[in-house]
Parts: structure tokens; sequence; C-alpha cells
């Protein structure tokens, strides 16, 4: 080892004075862009005043896109400006550590090897190598996200996925909301939207995209098309990628070391810090919306190219979240699936749940007869338990959640021209079959739920005593139960979601109790009336990882129910 010397600390080379002159060029620049547009368009809709004719409608909406094209613009270069804006701030600070150590490297003394303090200092110049190594790491980093965050705010830059449109955090008065009308039902949504002519459509889904992505009824493809604009523009303002690897970046410790006291003395136990639940619970919910990116555009663990197409149905950030992705487009497909997920079902729980609906869209496909095809549905849309006690003891939440999910249905039958167009099933795992069971039942609800066959998986009961009360004939209703040394929740469940018959009622806690020898029925008892499906679950988040489970659950997705292999 040896003497540190000044010329060894790197220098920053650029002009950062000019660099953040260029910054604020930009913004300014920007808004002139944005203006000049918005003014063209302004001025283009100031005819309406005085030109009166039936192509007028039509004809005054084509300058939209120069007004969108123009904000989207104004945007970019925001972004562009942001980044290379942080990049300046973080290259001053590195640049002034650099020069620290410069001061440091000036200090340590040229001295020989049989000096007394020459070991002081060899550590010292380590020690500076190590920094301004470690500065370099990080400036080469800094400059690489760099690069990536322009290329992706420019709009002919190169994007791994498609470019929409600016995040609109507010509506200023030059972007008025499109009015989006409330429906009673999504029939007559659907009905609003075949009436509509090409310019309307396309405006609304420009100005209100997440209202039109939210609207039952709708037709799947212009769904996903607006609910892509909400994603897309979060994904530009928000950049999940960029916040990923920061956040990795900063993972605290994980366990801390505590001694508790006990009969015979103390022992030690490695226990979690809150910090690092805190960060794993941030880590999962920047994860998700990279795994719902990914899927969107056929990247990562997706990039199957068997795999259909995938539609955004719903996409809602606030509170734990909502999102809805279609395998394949329900309005064409002619056997589709919707999964409806239990306690814990939120966004950032969306990775398993759709590689479920992947997996039994690959099954299904391969059971399905020649020339038909198959959509499948991750459907994550209703406020679930978020602990299994004592939320998901309550029946409240399928309560709530019931017109909800009956929108939703009803909405895919709507659009795809009403009942009887295609074989709908609908697979409740857990606390979402108690939702389903909910639907089935819920009040001032004139028809059946929009299903031609439910499959009740792990159920820890559905509100009803027997199978020919869910609304879609007792011969289409099935469950799929591990033993109880491998999946409990229906034993536990049934006192809280089971039901029998009059006689039962409900005491302290809604706790049932009976006059009879009979407990409540779920769908796994043979007194429900359900045909039950053979399986070998480990536990009760199992029931897709084997052929048997997703080949039973396949056969009636297919409308070919006389494959399922029996208990």
């Amino acid at each position: 080892m040896s003497l540190i010397r000044e010329s060894e600390i790197p220098s920053f080379s650029g002009n950062l004075g000019q660099l953040e002159s260029a910054v604020r060029s930009l913004d300014r620049d920007g808004e002139a862009v944005f203006d000049g547009a918005n003014t063209l368009h302004s001025t283009f809709q100031g005819l309406a005043g005085g030109y009166e004719a039936p192509e007028t409608s039509d004809l005054l909406v084509t300058t939209l896109p120069v007004r969108s094209g123009g904000e989207q613009l104004r945007d970019a270069v925001s972004a562009v400006s942001r980044a290379l804006g942080d990049y300046a701030a973080d290259a001053r600070h590195i640049d002034s550590r650099l020069d620290s150590l410069r001061a440091r490297a000036r200090a340590v003394p040229d001295v020989s090897s049989d000096d007394p303090d020459y070991g002081r200092h060899v550590e010292e110049s380590e020690s500076i190598r190590v920094e301004a190594a470690l500065l370099v790491a990080s400036f080469e980093r800094m400059e690489a996200e760099t690069v990536r965050a322009v290329e992706s705010a420019l709009p002919l830059g190169t994007h791994h996925f498609p470019v929409f449109g600016p995040y609109l955090p507010g509506q200023g008065p030059w972007m008025p909301l499109a009015v989006v009308p409330t429906f009673s039902t999504p029939a007559e949504a659907a009905a609003w939207w075949r009436g509509l002519s090409e310019s309307e459509r396309a405006e609304l889904i420009e100005l209100s995209p997440a209202e039109i992505g939210a609207t039952d009824g709708l037709p799947v493809a212009v769904r996903d098309r607006a609910n892509r604009v909400v994603f897309e523009r979060m994904w530009r303002q928000d950049r999940p990628d960029l916040a990923y690897e920061r956040h990795l970046d900063a993972e605290p410790e994980r366990y801390v070391t505590v001694r508790r006291r006990h009969y015979y003395g103390f022992t030690s136990t490695e226990v979690e810090t809150e910090e690092w639940k805190e960060w794993n619970e941030r880590k999962k919910e920047i994860s998700a919306l990279l795994t719902v990116n990914d899927r969107l555009n056929g990247e990562g663990d997706y990039s199957d190219p068997t795999l259909p197409r995938a539609y955004l149905l719903v996409f809602d950030q606030e509170n734990r979240g909502k999102v809805a992705i279609a395998n394949g487009n329900p309005d064409t497909a002619d056997h589709t699936a919707v999964l409806v997920p239990g306690t814990g079902s939120e966004l950032k729980g969306v990775r398993g749940d759709l590689n479920r609906t992947v997996d039994v869209w690959q099954t299904s496909s391969e059971l399905a007869r020649p020339g038909e095809t198959v959509s499948t549905v991750t459907w994550i849309g209703y406020d679930s338990p978020e602990k299994i006690f004592p939320d998901a003891t309550r029946r409240v939440y399928a309560e709530e959640g019931a017109p909800v999910l009956n929108g939703f249905l009803d909405g895919l039958e709507a659009s795809r021209g009403g009942p009887g167009q295609g074989n709908t099933t609908v697979i409740a795992h857990s606390y979402g079959s108690t939702l389903v069971g909910a639907a089935t039942q819920e009040a001032g609800r004139s028809r059946p739920i929009a299903a031609d066959s439910v499959i009740a998986v792990g159920s820890p009961g559905m509100t009803v005593g027997h199978a020919d009360r869910l609304g879609v004939g007792a011969e289409n209703v099935w469950s799929m139960q591990a033993p109880f040394s491998k999946d409990q929740v229906a034993e536990g469940g049934r006192l809280f979601h089971g039901e029998t018959d009059s006689r039962w009622r409900r005491g302290l806690f809604g706790v049932p109790y009976h006059d009879t020898d009979h407990w409540p029925n779920v769908p796994a008892d043979e007194d429900f009336g359900a045909g039950r499906m053979r399986n070998d679950a480990q536990d009760h988040s199992d029931y897709w990882s084997s052929e048997l489970n997703l080949r039973n659950q396949a056969h009636v997705v297919v409308g070919r129910p006389s494959g399922v292999l029996r208990e």
C-alpha cells in the first residue's frame, strides 16, 4: 500500500452552471409550446359561436390532438428538465465531496516507510481511496438513471411501454373534464357508449380516462385503453421502476437481537425490525406496479409469446388499491373465468392471483374445443378483509362487495351483447366465495348472478345452506376443498358464513348456535349439494399448483364438467 496523491481523486469535467441554465430554459420553452397549442385549440373552439353546421361538433374536436400533443410535449420536456436538474444537484454534491477528499489527500504528508506515522498515513490514504471509489460508483449509477429517465420522458425516446399521454395531477381550466353520466345498470352504459360518435369517445377517453375505465358495461377494449392511459400517466409521473431500484438500495437492517427473560434465565432471539417491515410493505406496493406493467406489455415473467393480450379492466391506487386484468378479451371469448380472491386481496398482492389466472388460462385453452377461445380475469375489485381475525369472520365485507361484483359481472355480460353470449365461470377462493354467495342474495336484485357456473375453492361458507340457492343450478356449483389436516378454513369459517336452515340463530359475536345435531353447511359438505372436486392441495393457498387441480377447474371453465374428477 502507498500514500495517496491528490491527482488520484477524479474531478467532474462538465459545466454544471451551463447545464442548470439549460434546465431553466427547457421549463420556459416547454410552457411556450403548450401555450401555443392551447391558444390554437381555444381559438378554433371560438368559431363555434359563429359557425353552425351538422359537422360542427366533429370539426371542432379536430384540434384536440394539437392541444393534447402540446401538453404531452410540455410534460415530457418538464420531465427531462426535472431529471437533468436532479442530475446537476447530485453532481454538485458529489463534486463537493470529491473536493473534500482532495483536501484530505493534500494533507497526507509524503513520508518514508520508516516514519513512525507511516502506517497511520497509509490507513488514511486507503480510507480516502475507498470513499472516492464509492462516490464514483454513485455518480455512474446516478448518470445511468438520468439517461433512462430522459429516454422514457421523450415522446420519441426508447420506451418499453406504449405512450398514451402525460400524467395530469390536476385539471386546469383549459382541460375541463368530459362528463361521464351515472348509470343505473351496465346495460345502460353499454347503450350510451354505442350512441356516441368516434370523436366523442376519443375525447372522453382522453379527458376522463379514470371514469371511463371504471364504468361497467363499456367494451373491454375501451376500458383497457382508458385504464392504460391512467396507468401510463402514473408511470410517467412516479417511475416505479426507478423508485424500486432506489428502494432496494435503502433496505434497513432486517433483524435485531432481543434478550428475553424466562423461568430458567435469558435467551436471545432475532426479531424483524419495524423499519424493515415498513420497508418490505412499500417494496410490495412498488413491485405490484412493475408486475402490472410487465403483464400489460408482455415483459419479464409474462414474455411468453403464447400468452394472450392483457386487458386492464380496473386500476385504482386509492387506499389498498384495486385492479382487474384479463388474459384475453372476455368480449370475444367463448369461455370466461373470473377469479374472486379472499382475505387480504389488494393491489400489492396482484402477482399471486394474476399467476393463478394465467395458469387457468393455459390449462383451459388446452382443454377447449378446437376453435374456442378462453379469457381469465383476475378481479381484485372489492374491499376485502385485511386479516383472518376478526375481519374475515364478518359478513359486512361480502355484503358491501356484493353489488360491486354483480356490477362487474353484469358489465361483462352487457359488453359482450347480453345474456347467453358466452360461458362464464366464477372461481371464488376463500372469503371470495362468501362474497359470491352474498352477491347471489343481493337485496333488490331481480335476476341471478351473471354466471353459468361457480367453483368455491377453500370456502368458509357462502351465506346459503344449499347450492340450489346460488341461482346457477346446483349441478353447476362446484367445491374444491383439501382435508382438514391441510386446510382448516372451512371448519373455522362455517361458524360465521355457513348456513343450514331457519333453526339456526346467531348468538354472541355472530356465532350461530343450534337446536339440532347439524353444523352449518359449507360447499365442501355433501349436504350442500355441490359437485366435489378431487384435489391434492397441501394448504389453503395451494389449489393452483398441480395439474389435477388446474384441469378440474378448467373442465368447468370450458363447459365440459363431465371431465371433472370427483371425490
